[in-house]
């Protein structure tokens, strides 16, 4: 089935860029973004695995109008996609793509915030053809977490459906990554091999300036990024049509608002961008009614697709320990901790003085601090070179300024507030990594940006007063701009970071995996296993119980990604303050329909007044049967 879904895919590709004369590279992002609604469209009717069904349909359908038309016409179409194919940007898009899924695809999960929910959740959708059904989701504590990048990582995992494999959740990751990206390779004039190579590198080598967590796991921060990124060039981007621009744009924000619950947050500095970029840089004879009825579809658009998870979690009951949170802090039930010194401290020291990166490279080490005035100083010399004109100057350095700021604050005020328990943000060293992570939308959509308008060859994409493009510039003058770009990835990467993501890390694959199976003891693999965890389909949620002075919140998260989809909550059992009252009460609180225990000292009596016989074993797992206020166990199997 492979070759029917990646062949439908490549026809959805060309078809759109034969039909909207653009090029491939800036069709590629459109095409993940329909494929991504498709997916999450399937998933609310656990619809996933109709997908075979529907790609090889949907292959004898384009198979079927592209011989109805025509000889000639058939000619005409091949012969533009050969040419489109050949393009020096296509070909090194392709390439890329193709290398870093082939290269990325036997990682595995290391990372504790993809066991908590970003690789647990995909299995799941994995095994179940779409999401959990009420109080069944794995990840209990992110259950409002949204699904945009998930779709795309299962669509690489559903290319060997008899089993998960997460080598293969991690190549959809990165393509889905570096479909975004690819559309700043449409400026590869040239087909020179080391051109092209250098340029691949670069794209590759580009979060890795200023983020690096993206290369180690597979969190939706470094997709926000680059999907803000490419929203903010492609308002500034002339060079396509405009229904096609439209089109695109409000594809961005629709999976932009599916990434992560702050993505929201994103999408509204994507949509100040835009409105003031129509309303205060272009002509008035451009701000058209056409041009406003795209602003609108750009901004209902995507609301309505925020709102229709927003809906679906209200249905489930799927809520986030930090959406409580955040909800307590607007209520303003939560007060700023008493190490509130200590944490504007390590702030101001890690937004002064640490790379945001982290490490120490060869060459230039950035710190927040040092990255936004850099940001700003770009501002002035592109319109220095004359690759903008002033009032888009104007309005980008403004814009950049006030959104820094907003994020800067929103990133301090959430370690005062939502992350105020995480004490290791008391070191400057944690909190670059959380300015780092968190502000990637901020600092790899600027620089996206940047790149765009500094490689841009009619001046950025932008056209001169009269709407004729810009003369042609002399070829030392084309190349000083993607020479620039390459220069400042080149000098700024973590080499060490991209190196693992895409190659260093097969050396820990190993190690990995033992740490995690000593990790997952005997007694949690035998649960495992009665469970079904790993299988096709679900018994619900269970309940897994262990003796009070058997607490390992770090196993738990383990078990909870192994048991997937089997949604695990866990309680520990006092024998001496714990009774079949105290039991139950835990089964209704975790909403679970079974019960498992390991063997708990003297807690077995109170397990035995739950059962109908009077007897209870250890290890095996129990059904929760009665009405409310009636509720017993009835041994499985």
């Amino acid at each position: 089935m492979i070759f029917f879904h990646v062949a439908l895919f490549a026809a959805l590709l060309m078809g759109i860029s034969y039909r909207t004369k653009e090029e491939l590279v800036d069709v590629i992002p459109c095409g993940v973004c329909i494929l991504v609604l498709a997916l999450y469209g399937l998933c609310f009717v656990n619809g996933l695995a109709w997908l075979d069904i529907l790609s090889v349909l949907g292959c004898f359908v384009a198979l079927f109008l592209f011989f109805r038309k025509p000889r000639q016409e058939r000619d005409g179409i091949l012969r533009a996609c050969a040419a489109e194919l050949k393009k020096p940007g296509s070909v090194t898009a392709i390439v890329l793509l193709t290398a870093a899924v082939l290269l990325t695809s036997a990682k595995t999960v290391t990372w504790w915030d993809d066991y908590n929910f970003w690789a647990a959740d995909v299995k799941s959708i994995f095994y179940l053809n779409g999401f959990a059904q009420k109080y069944q989701n794995v990840a209990p504590e992110f259950g409002d977490y949204p699904p945009g990048t998930q779709m795309m990582k299962w669509w690489f995992a559903h290319f060997h459906p008899s089993e998960f494999r997460e080598g293969l959740m991690f190549a959809g990751y990165y393509f889905m990554n570096l479909a975004f990206l690819v559309p700043l390779l449409k400026f590869v004039k040239r087909r020179k091999v080391l051109l092209m190579i250098l340029t691949g590198a670069a794209l590759w080598l580009f979060p890795s300036c200023v983020e690096v967590f993206g290369y180690d796991g597979c969190c939706a921060d470094l997709t926000m990024a680059v999907i803000y990124g490419a929203f903010l060039a492609s308002v500034v981007d002339r060079t396509c049509s405009r229904p096609f621009a439209c089109i695109r744009q409000t594809l961005y924000l629709m999976v932009l608002v599916l990434c992560k619950n702050i993505a929201p947050l994103w999408a509204a500095f994507a949509l100040a961008f835009a409105f003031g970029y129509h309303f205060l840089v272009l002509k008035r004879r451009e701000r058209t009614g056409r041009e406003r009825w795209y602003l609108l579809a750009q901004t209902i658009l995507p609301v309505l697709t925020e709102c229709s998870w927003l809906l679906f979690c209200l249905m489930r009951r799927r809520v986030a320990k930090l959406t409580g949170t955040a909800l307590h802090m607007a209520a303003g039930s939560i007060n700023i901790p008493e190490v509130k010194k200590e944490l504007v401290d390590a702030f101001v020291t890690a937004f002064v003085r640490f790379p945001l990166h982290r490490w120490s490279t060869p060459a230039v080490d950035l710190s927040p601090l040092a990255l936004y005035l850099l940001l700003l100083l770009f501002v002035f010399l592109l319109c220095k070179r004359g690759r903008i004109e002033k009032k888009p100057a104007w309005f980008l350095g403004i814009f950049l300024g006030i959104s820094g700021i907003c994020f800067y604050g929103i990133n301090l005020v959430s370690h005062l507030t939502i992350f105020a328990a995480e004490t290791q943000y008391l070191e400057p060293f944690a909190m670059v990594s959380s300015i780092e992570r968190y502000g990637a939308p901020f600092t790899i959509g600027s620089l996206y940006l940047f790149a765009f308008l500094a490689m841009g060859g009619e001046k950025g994409g932008a056209r001169m007063a009269d709407g004729k493009k810009w003369p042609k510039e002399p070829k030392r003058q084309y190349a000083a701009g993607p020479l620039l770009c390459l220069a400042f990835v080149f000098l700024t990467a973590d080499y060490q970071s991209a190196y693992r993501g895409l190659i260093g890390y097969r050396s820990m694959t190993a190690q990995s995996l033992k740490e995690r199976a000593d990790i997952v003891d005997e007694a949690a693999g035998e649960f495992l296993e009665q469970v079904g965890g790993g299988e096709y389909g679900s018994i619900g949620r269970v309940l897994y119980l262990r003796d009070i002075s058997d607490v390992s919140w770090v196993r738990n998260t383990y078990i909870s990604f192994e048991a997937s989809p089997v949604s695990v909550m866990y309680g520990n059992v006092d024998a001496g303050t714990m009774g079949p009252e105290e039991i139950l009460a835990m089964l209704e609180d975790a909403h679970a329909g079974y019960l498992y225990a390991d063997e708990v000292d003297g807690g077995v009596e109170s397990l035995k007044a739950l059962t109908r016989d009077g007897s209870f074993d250890f290890g095996c797992l129990y059904q929760v049967a009665g009405e409310a206020g009636n509720r017993y166990l009835v041994k499985v199997g």
